[in-house]
């Protein structure tokens, strides 16, 4: 997979909620960025939802329609002898399609979710963190690090999955810095599958979903998004040092002992994701 910086803006840019009246906003003319370099997608208003033209990288081209579903345009691309569904959602930059191929018999084949971006022609991209790992789309055991990591850079779903694939251990750590757990459950939240451990990652919280994402819709809106983000990474930092420790990937008492005793601070703290929601 080409891991091209443009990837990062998969979750970190990502708008969880699309309201119907926003879908027709979605027009316009966007180019493929990491995954989808050299693909194009052209999508124009149209009664019910978007109409759209795709280019592969391939230059094979498929005209579609994509009904709105209130929080998405959803629809088929029809190739030659292949079937995808694919569900579009507005980004802060661009937008996100997510493409699941379907079988002969129109099921889709979730191993081949492929979670592309497209731009505007111009857009600024950060680059991509060291120890960044792609998206998951199935059960399967993550690690503390490269989900920390990588997180803030997957689409909802593969957040979802990732964070059911923790280790127990691990998601109640993530749950000690408030900050960094409503950041998780902005994503949470926003997915479309619903882990079972969604109702652990809000226990104890004060929270409940719609409160999060309407929050933080909020935040991005009013200018304040750059605020909670810039207290994500450095609370995220002291996690990840954490996790790593426990883990063993690095003894160093300079940085396992602050760790630490930040960690032990947390358990005592009575701080929760509902008084973070109230700070920004």
């Amino acid at each position: 997979m080409n891991m091209r910086p443009a990837l990062l803006l998969l979750v970190l840019l990502v708008l969880p909620l699309v309201a119907r009246a926003e879908v027709a906003g979605l027009a316009g003319t966007y180019a493929g960025a990491a995954e989808a370099e050299g693909m194009r997608l052209e999508l124009r208003a149209a009664r019910g939802g978007l109409e759209g033209r795709f280019t592969d990288s391939n230059g094979e081209t498929a005209e579609f329609l994509a009904e709105d579903r209130g929080t998405a345009a959803e629809g088929l691309l029809r190739f030659p002898g292949r079937t995808v569904k694919v569900r579009i959602f507005r980004e802060a930059v661009g937008i996100r399609m997510i493409a699941i191929p379907l079988d002969a018999a129109g099921q889709p084949v979730l191993d081949g979710t492929h979670a592309l971006v497209f731009l505007p022609p111009g857009t600024a991209i950060p680059p991509i963190p060291a120890g960044y790992m792609p998206p998951v789309y199935r059960a399967q055991t993550v690690d503390p690090d490269s989900f920390l990591i990588s997180y803030e850079f997957w689409p909802p779903e593969a957040v979802a999955f990732g964070y059911e694939g923790l280790a127990p251990r691990y998601r109640p750590m993530i749950g000690l810095f408030p900050v960094v757990m409503a950041d998780v459950l902005w994503k949470l939240c926003a997915s479309t599958y619903q882990p079972p451990v969604l109702g652990e990652a809000l226990r104890g919280q004060g929270v409940s979903c719609a409160q999060v994402l309407r929050t933080v819709d909020g935040w991005q809106k009013g200018g304040r998004f750059a605020a909670f983000k810039a207290d994500v990474a450095r609370d995220k930092s002291v996690v990840l040092a954490a996790a790593r420790c426990a883990r063993g990937y690095t003894v160093l008492p300079a940085i396992c002992q602050p760790a630490a005793q930040r960690v032990a601070r947390a358990a005592v703290s009575l701080e929760t994701v509902a008084a973070v929601l109230t700070r920004y």
